[in-house]
Order: structure tokens, then C-alpha cells, then sequence
């Protein structure tokens, strides 16, 4: 089973590509408001550009990257949860009943629970709680890179397809 280091380093690569990228994005978006567009006809660049630094095509395709890491990530630890629940019971199992749970096994059950079930859980959510000052220049973000495409390679990377 993996643990939960690789969602930790996906998070790491996650929050560094972003920081590596916002000068820039922050420079375009400075300069976008700043636009005759903005200034002289009247638009509001909150109705235009809602996701503010995180319209940038950049951004968004960091995040893509780091959602579809996180998604074949997800897909290989469910998959390997149900391979593990279709297990015949070997001998050293012998004597011992589904209820009678080891702590062990309580242990593996609270990290089951506890892990990241959507790549949202860690880009999004993870990010608001832990980086605060990151999550503000993904306001209203609404991007998921759902699509067929998208899930040909997960499938394809997990060894579904």
C-alpha cells in the first residue's frame, strides 16, 4: 500500500510549481487590469477573469498535472484495496473472524479513511488549509480536467486499459 508520503510529494511538487510560476502570472494579471479594456470601457475584471491569477494557462495547467498525478495515484490505491479485499483467506488467517480486528488493522482502516479520495481533497482544499497566501490565486477556481482523454490515461497508466 502506498502512504501517504506520495500524496505529501505530489502536494510539495504541487505548491513549488505554483510559486516557481506566480511572478509571472502576477505580472500578467497586473497588466491585464491595467488594460484599456478595464480602464476606459467599463468591464470589471472579476466578471471577465472570476479565477483572477488562476485563469492564467499556465496555472491551469499545473494544476491539470498535479490532478491527474493525484488521480492515477487514487485509482492505484483503490484498486489495490480491492484486490486486497478479494484475497482468499490464506491459513495464517485460520481461527480468526472478520470482527476479531487486530489494532493493526485499525490502524490500516483509519489510513484508508483518512486519505485523499479526489485530487480536489489535496489542490484545493489541502492547499486553502496549509497555504493560504497560494489558495487566494485560486478564487473561484472552476477548472477540472475531466474528459475522455483525461481518463484514457489514467486508466492506461493504472494498467486498466
Amino acid at each position: 500500500m502506498t502512504s501517504g508520503g506520495d500524496f505529501d510529494r505530489i502536494f510539495e511538487e504541487y505548491v513549488a510549481d505554483v510559486e516557481a510560476a506566480l511572478p509571472a502570472v502576477v505580472q500578467w494579471f497586473e497588466r491585464l487590469k491595467a488594460s484599456r479594456k478595464y480602464t476606459a470601457k467599463g468591464f470589471s475584471v472579476d466578471d471577465i477573469w472570476p479565477s483572477q491569477t488562476g485563469s492564467h494557462p499556465v496555472m491551469i495547467q499545473i494544476f491539470r498535472k498535479h490532478f491527474l498525478k493525484l488521480a492515477i495515484l487514487i485509482e492505484r490505491l483503490d484498486r489495490e484495496e480491492e484486490l486486497e479485499d478479494e484475497q482468499e483467506p490464506s491459513e495464517e488467517d485460520w481461527g480468526t473472524d472478520d470482527d476479531d480486528v487486530g489494532d493493526d488493522d485499525d490502524d490500516d482502516d483509519d489510513e484508508y479513511d483518512e486519505r485523499p479520495s479526489e485530487p480536489y481533497q489535496v489542490l484545493i482544499e489541502r492547499l486553502r488549509e496549509e497555504r493560504p497566501d497560494l489558495y487566494a490565486h485560486f478564487r473561484q477556481f472552476m477548472f477540472i480536467p475531466v474528459g475522455l482523454e483525461d481518463y484514457l490515461l489514467v486508466e492506461r497508466e493504472v494498467g486498466n486499459g
